[in-house]
Order: C-alpha cells, then structure tokens, then sequence
C-alpha cells in the first residue's frame, strides 16, 4: 500500500487513517517536550490532509485539514505555546465536525485563554463546550486541570459560572 499512498493514487480512506497514525504520535511528543518531533508529526499529518482536501469520518476517524488543525492546537498547548494554539483557532470553522469535536476545540481554545490569563474568555469557551458535550468537560484530566487553574488564577474573583462548572467537573477536590 506504500507504493500506492507515495504515487498518488491513495484512496480517502487510506490517507484517513495514514493521516490520523501522524496526530496521536504528535501530542505523545509534545507531552514528553520532545518539540521537534511533535512538529514533525503535525507537519506530515497537515500533508496527508491537505492531499486529502476535506474532512471525512472514515472509520470513526475524523481526519481531514481541519480536525488536524485541532490537533495542532492541542500540541501546540501541551509544548506551552498558547499565542500559537490562539492563532490556528481563530483562522478555523468548526462548524461541521462532531458535536465531541467541537467541544474539544472549546476547551483547547478555553485552555489557551488560562495559559494567557484570560478569565472571562476561558470559562466562556469551558462552558460552551460543556454544553456541546458535558461528559467530555467534566471528565477529561487536562479540562479539569485548566479549571482548577483558572479558579486558582480568579482567587476571590472567580465568576460563580466558573465555581459552578467547577464544582460539577469536581476539579478543586
């Protein structure tokens, strides 16, 4: 199938799931601060899915140039560079992607805005997503840490929506 992929001549499906073994391998580096390598594996993905042309479902996959922008923020949070997380998601349209899908982008982008400080900004983006997907908010790790942080950053001043999603997400205890 390599011959076929190299060639040009790939269907969808193969470079759907070609593309989606780039991403995981990519935030795994950047989670171990391994930048090169993360940029290397968003960069390949973001080929495959530029010669894909579109956003597809293969196989449960959702691969296609957007979702890997998504995927692209999140490396780009986990390698601590929130002004770039910042700027690939104001450029991108979520609007079709899963309902899950867009709750990921809202919390990345609602983690982007804590690792800036952005109080209001970040609850709103937690809370959207929380609505779009509440099981994803309140039970994902990296959401309830970024909750604990802005309700830490907020001390005294944290807004009641925030102490709210906090409590349903039990992210203080």
């Amino acid at each position: 199938m390599q011959a076929h992929i190299a060639d040009g001549e790939a269907s969808p499906e193969a470079l759907s799931v070609l593309g989606a073994l780039h991403l995981v391998p990519g935030q795994v580096h950047a989670r171990a601060g391994r930048r090169a390598e993360a940029r290397s594996e968003i960069a390949n993905a973001r080929s495959i899915g530029e010669r894909l042309g579109e956003d597809r479902n293969d196989f449960n996959l959702e691969f296609g140039p957007t979702n890997v922008e998504l995927w692209a923020i999140a490396i780009a949070l986990d390698l601590g560079d929130a002004g770039e997380a910042w700027d690939i998601g104001n450029s991108l349209d979520v609007a079709t992607l899963s309902a899950e899908r867009r709750s990921r982008f809202l919390t990345d982008m609602g983690r982007a805005h804590t690792q800036r400080r952005h109080i209001g900004e970040a609850t709103d983006c937690l809370l959207r997503a929380e609505e779009l997907a509440p099981e994803s908010v309140r039970t994902h790790i990296t959401v309830r840490e970024c909750i604990r942080e802005l309700v830490l950053i907020a001390g005294r001043s944290a807004p009641t929506e925030l102490l709210e999603l906090a409590e349903r997400a039990d992210a203080l205890s």
